[in-house]
């Protein structure tokens, strides 16, 4: 035995080595039992969250708004309850742009920013140049016209007195023919040259009736020409303060009618008529109705109070800041008030609450009749966006009346709602889903 070959020292020598059996395999506990666990947790998560994964339905909504009280409508507010809204001072009811009303280049500009106009004011004249050209062919073409129509009348009276002339050569023909003096022949030539003539006289008379035609028209294109010289001058059409200058001197004004904003010069507000336009949180404007007082306050004029009243809504909500814009006209503006100025309204809700009747049903709120599906007399259904979930929810609602393309719903949603507009027919529950125009979250 080698020193190097110990194997014989092995207690049964080397065959008693090689016959010691292997461990058993544990494929099935080590690696198949696990991965089928995985496997199976994985298609659970898979199909809970197989909503998620996939992607958003993109759909168009609409808010739920509240009916603003008026007329045989209810009254939620109860009286002396107070709606404070921010806002901007504008020009009631709107400002009033001064318009070119033809092309042209600006030569001069007479009025500034917060300067007064009256009505009839020229604020600005245009190059007129070519338009007094312009005026000086119409004059020259219409006196062409006229000198046209005189010949064509003086030919027409020479004509007639050629037919009249021709007339009594036949007459006395005639009267010598009966006694036998002249031959038949002479006679019937003069009875033709008196049809001819006839007909030149009809001739002369269209030609007076077309000459008469040409002045015509060179009248209206030298009062088209006076016009469009007038024009170039831009002039005012109500008398008010300059809120915007549009242009400056040298500019080309060009009409155009896809910017009907392209020829104004500047743009006229009237500081005796102004209004604050206020963006009311929607489950505040049921409570405002048109009529009711309020009181403005501006930082402009810190401690000043000014009494308002609520005019008109707007009858579209922002979707985006769910609030409705509601018009507080100003009644005795002061004059450092001044348009886009920041303002607040404090609007009190109890003005004519007496006469306003009581509703036990609640308040109404109005959505487009594309909003409301699976209509059965009173009732249907309607299909929100779930502002926290992002998925479409399924609610049962009591209709009241319609009027246009708009419904009322009296039970089944809530103050700004985003209802879904024409919900597609695989729309379910918990599907999610994306307003139109909004981004759609991870």
């Amino acid at each position: 035995m080698s020193q190097n070959d110990l194997s014989g020292l092995a207690r049964g020598g080397a065959d008693a080595a090689a016959r010691v059996p292997r461990p058993p395999s544990r494929a099935m506990t080590r690696v198949i039992v696990p991965g089928a666990v995985i496997l199976a947790a994985s298609a659970l998560l898979l199909y809970t969250a197989r909503e998620s994964l996939r992607p958003a339905l993109r759909v168009t909504v609409a808010p739920a708004v509240l009916l603003a009280a008026s007329e045989g409508t209810t009254r939620s507010a109860p009286p002396g309850e107070i709606v404070q809204a921010p806002g901007w001072i504008e020009a009631d009811p709107y400002d009033v742009g001064v318009p070119a009303l033809e092309n042209g280049v600006i030569r001069e500009l007479r009025v500034l920013e917060g300067q007064r106009v009256e009505a009839g004011d020229v604020v600005a004249s245009l190059i007129d140049d070519d338009a007094v050209l312009a005026k000086r062919l119409a004059a020259a073409s219409l006196g062409n016209a006229e000198a046209a129509l005189e010949a064509a009348r003086a030919n027409l009276e020479m004509e007639i007195a050629r037919g009249e002339e021709i007339r009594d050569a036949i007459e006395r023909r005639e009267t010598v023919s009966i006694k036998g003096a002249i031959a038949e022949g002479d006679l019937a030539q003069q009875k033709l040259k008196a049809k001819t003539q006839a007909a030149a006289i009809h001739s002369s008379k269209a030609q007076v009736l077309r000459a008469e035609s040409e002045v015509g028209l060179a009248k209206v294109s030298l009062a088209r020409a006076q016009l469009v010289l007038d024009r170039m001058q831009v002039v005012a059409p109500v008398s008010g303060v300059v809120l915007v200058r549009r242009v400056i001197p040298g500019q080309r004004l060009m009409l155009s009618a896809d910017d009907p904003m392209a020829g104004v010069v500047v743009r006229l507000y009237d500081p005796a008529h102004l209004q604050v336009r206020v963006d009311v949180p929607l489950a505040d404007a049921a409570k405002v109705r048109v009529g009711d007082e309020a009181e403005i306050t501006t930082e402009t004029l810190p401690g000043r109070t000014f009494e308002g009243k609520v005019t008109r809504f707007v009858h579209e909500a922002d979707v985006q800041k769910n609030t409705l814009q509601i018009k507080v006209a100003i009644v005795d503006p002061a004059p450092e008030l001044k348009p886009e100025m920041l303002a607040k309204a404090r609007i009190r809700t109890n003005a004519g609450a007496e006469s306003a009747p009581a509703s036990p049903a609640g308040n109404e709120l109005e959505v487009p009749r594309s909003g409301v599906t699976d209509i059965n007399g009173s009732e249907g259904a309607a299909w929100v966006l779930d502002r926290a979930t992002s998925t479409a929810v399924r609610r049962r609602v009591k209709l009241g009346s319609t009027q246009g393309d708009r419904v009322r719903v009296l039970e089944g949603l809530r103050p700004g709602d985003r209802v879904i507009l024409n919900p597609a027919p695989n729309l379910h529950e918990g599907v999610r889903v994306v307003a139109a125009g909004e981004k759609e979250s991870a």
